[in-house]
């Protein structure tokens, strides 16, 4: 999913951080929370897909005794995880942990061979996000659980912003409703889901919406009139500086932990 040739990656980066930051900032009272809804333990596995650089994978194997496999399709992402793993068993402290590059909506996973699996927040960048949850849903064992950690559109964000997001986030969140029909779809059932998005945003920090800086003005203008001209690029900055401050409402995204588990006779069981 591409972004628009006048956005600078400084741009992409600060949405990325102001969007999916408010629910880092949750931590420690989320990973407890996953952990309790996979009820794993020492000697079963565990997968998760869009696992970035391992955090989530680290703390589960850590806290629940299980191991646990990331799977994430950026090859540096992968990386920056086996290092952290190898910082791990540098240190003494070993954990079970594996780590793959592959599309998250292709699985290089035999059926049913996990306890339990995560989907977070990146499983909405794969190209077939339906088909990515039905790939979470074959993997896992009859009965096991399925949480996915996701955001949602609320209401409350145009759909200009929407637009705009997803560019710049690349990923594409979903309506909550169509999230839990995609888990109905792949033999998910008994869902229950819950709205971590004001819990998530008292975690983050407070504050005015973030500004961009001078260069970063800079770097939207000059790739906006090489391209367009001037109208076109203070359009640009004006869209940029008011997609942040949308952004910056505690509501304007939500993000929901649905979790379900997987129907014996589901498809592909």
């Amino acid at each position: 999913m591409s972004a628009l040739p006048h956005v600078s990656p400084a741009v992409l980066r600060l949405v990325q951080e102001l969007v999916l930051g408010r629910w880092r900032a949750a931590g420690e009272e989320l990973y407890r929370e996953v952990g309790s809804l996979l009820q794993v333990e020492a000697g079963q596995e565990v997968l998760v897909c869009g696992c970035g650089d391992g955090t989530t994978c680290e703390w589960l194997a850590e806290r629940t005794g299980a191991a646990v496999t990331g799977v994430d399709p950026d090859p540096d992402r992968i990386e920056e995880a086996d290092e952290r793993a190898r910082e791990l068993l540098d240190a003494g402290t070993p954990l079970p942990l594996s780590f793959q590059q592959a599309p998250l909506d292709d699985l290089p996973h035999e059926t049913a061979v996990f306890d339990a699996v995560v989907g977070e927040p990146m499983l909405a960048a794969a190209a077939d996000p339906e088909r990515a949850v039905a790939e979470l849903a074959r993997v896992v064992k009859p009965m096991g659980a399925v949480v996915l950690l996701q955001l949602t559109w609320s209401s409350d964000i145009s759909t200009a912003a929407r637009g705009l997001l997803v560019e710049r986030l690349g990923m594409r969140p979903q309506l909550l409703v169509e999230w839990k029909q995609m888990l109905r779809d792949a033999g998910v059932v008994d869902l229950q889901v819950q709205d971590w998005t004001d819990e998530a945003a008292e975690g983050a920090s407070e504050g005015e919406a973030p500004q961009l800086t001078l260069s970063q003005k800079v770097q939207i203008v000059g790739r906006a009139f090489r391209r367009r001209g001037w109208r076109q690029a203070l359009d640009a900055l004006g869209r940029e500086e008011s997609l942040l401050r949308e952004l910056s409402r505690e509501r304007a995204v939500g993000f929901q932990v649905i979790r379900g588990v997987k129907w014996p006779h589901a498809r592909g069981t």
